[in-house]
């Protein structure tokens, strides 16, 4: 699920005769869901509002740009995905939406939506579009609000939705919506979701005061710092919030890597071929095609310092060779089975290092993977305490030769995205930005001889590295106070 959004059209009316910022007892709202690709007024996952979990719409508008009670808010921490792009409509659809949100089987089979700001008693209509989607996957969702529950299927769908008539508020204005995955379906879809009855006008929220204490003010919707010689989180807003973590995966991807290397050095110069499931990924690029050929050794760099995403396949297709499948085997597999065997491993080591908020879906990010500060702090410690592997993440630049399918040579460059680099005092680790998952970084520098950590998730691509300075910057002079003020 890059920080994912998803996209409204609200359409209302106003009762003529009324005053002007009375909402009419008819209002329709309608919540256009998917678009993480393209920025919404709503934000997804918590982009916007660290504090709640799940999507949060609050104070939605009617046609007019005038705001109702009305807010939708996700109970999970953590469910759905949302990756493609979508337009807001015109008017109300003839079908439903072309994207959505989604479920998956396994994954995440059921997630809770919550819309508040309703009258207590009030009867409101509730109707649920599916996705306009082809394929051959199941795509049945079951759907619950209060206490009635339909089923929707969106394969092949044009205008399929369901209608709640009658859907009364609770005592604090609140209706629960449960989307899961029917019992024999891969998939559940919810493209767009309209909301008939009454609405009050909104009222004026305001947040506290800023408070002139404590850290910086930074754009990350998490972060925390925490100390280079134990790991523990000194300082942080939200360490435990689970969040899209991007490329910043390629750390755990390195490591397990890095393990099986030193079981056998020799294994970092067996040549990697790219397959064209590397070579076809999208996102971040070490820009290597299909049928090349690439020392691991040199495509650790091509993973590490360009992030990229293809590296990323074709390491996890090569290595997971030696990882056991299910039943404890590492017999010969197809590249398929190799790269599925890695990221079960993936996910097993992260268990056995305590990351019990993370989950790989992938060896590259761009994707659902999930983690929080806390969690990618853990895994910073072990990266520092292994100096052959920090070494790769410290790196600027590197260049590797590639051997192309004709069986000439070619010379590749990499410059690595970690623009703290640069600066004195910083030596790592990785950067990592997609739409759901906002910029994130892990980071680690040293001044004075004291080592910290630091961590950020979901802030902007032109502010990451000035969030992450100012919170260095912070706990150094922290660190340093205290230390003066001690018996």
């Amino acid at each position: 699920m890059d920080s994912s959004f998803f996209r409204l059209l609200l359409v209302g009316t106003v009762c003529l005769g009324l005053p002007d910022f009375t909402i009419a007892n008819d209002s329709i709202i309608r919540i256009d869901f998917g678009s993480s690709q393209r920025l919404s007024e709503a934000p997804w996952n918590n982009i916007d509002q660290p504090g709640a979990s799940g999507m949060v719409l609050t104070n939605a508008l009617d046609q007019t740009g005038k705001a109702t009670s009305l807010s939708v808010r996700q109970l999970d921490p953590w469910a759905g995905f949302n990756l493609s792009g979508t337009s807001n409509y015109a008017s109300l659809p003839a079908s439903a939406s072309t994207d959505s949100f989604y479920l998956e089987q396994g994954v995440d089979p059921a997630a809770t939506l919550r819309l508040e700001g309703l009258s207590p008693g009030h009867r409101y209509r509730i109707t649920i579009d599916a996705s306009r989607m082809g394929g051959t996957e199941t795509r049945s969702g079951e759907y619950t609000a209060n206490d009635q529950t339909d089923m929707l299927d969106a394969k092949n769908n044009q205008d399929r939705r369901l209608a709640f008539l009658d859907v009364v508020a609770d005592g604090e204005g609140f209706i629960t919506i449960d989307i899961q995955c029917a019992a024999n379906s891969q998939y559940a879809y919810l493209g767009a979701m309209q909301v008939e009855g009454h609405f009050a006008a909104a009222e004026a929220n305001r947040l506290a005061a800023d408070s002139l204490d404590g850290p910086p003010l930074v754009n990350a919707m998490a972060w925390g710092i925490a100390d280079g010689g134990t790991g523990e989180i000194l300082w942080s807003k939200n360490p435990d919030q689970v969040r899209a973590m991007a490329s910043t995966t390629k750390m755990m991807t390195a490591l397990i890597i890095f393990e099986l290397c030193q079981e056998k050095p020799e294994r970092l110069k067996e040549v990697v071929s790219i397959s064209k499931r590397a070579a076809d990924m999208t996102g971040s690029t070490a820009a290597v095609k299909v049928g090349e050929k690439v020392v691991a050794h040199d495509l650790l760099f091509g993973l590490l310092l360009p992030s990229g995403n293809d590296a990323a396949i074709a390491l996890a297709e090569h290595f997971g060779r030696y990882l056991p499948d299910d039943n404890g085997s590492t017999r010969n597999a197809s590249a398929a089975a190799c790269y599925d065997r890695f990221v079960d491993h993936m996910n097993a080591k992260a268990a056995e290092l305590g990351m019990k908020d993370t989950i790989y879906l992938d060896p590259h990010g761009n994707s659902g993977n999930r983690s929080t500060v806390r969690d990618l702090t853990s895994l910073a410690m072990i990266v520092l305490q292994q100096p052959a592997l920090h070494e790769y993440f410290t790196t600027q630049h590197h260049s590797a030769e590639i051997v192309q399918p004709s069986g000439s040579q070619r010379v590749a460059h990499w410059k690595n995205t970690n623009e703290l680099l640069d600066i004195e005092g910083f030596d790592g680790l990785k950067t990592g930005t997609t739409t759901m998952a906002g910029a994130c970084l892990v980071a680690t520098g040293v001044r004075n001889e004291d080592r910290l950590v630091v961590v950020i998730l979901g802030s902007k691509r032109d502010s990451r590295f000035l969030d992450t300075r100012n919170l260095f910057r912070w706990g150094w002079n922290q660190r340093a106070a205290n230390t003066r003020s001690a018996p």
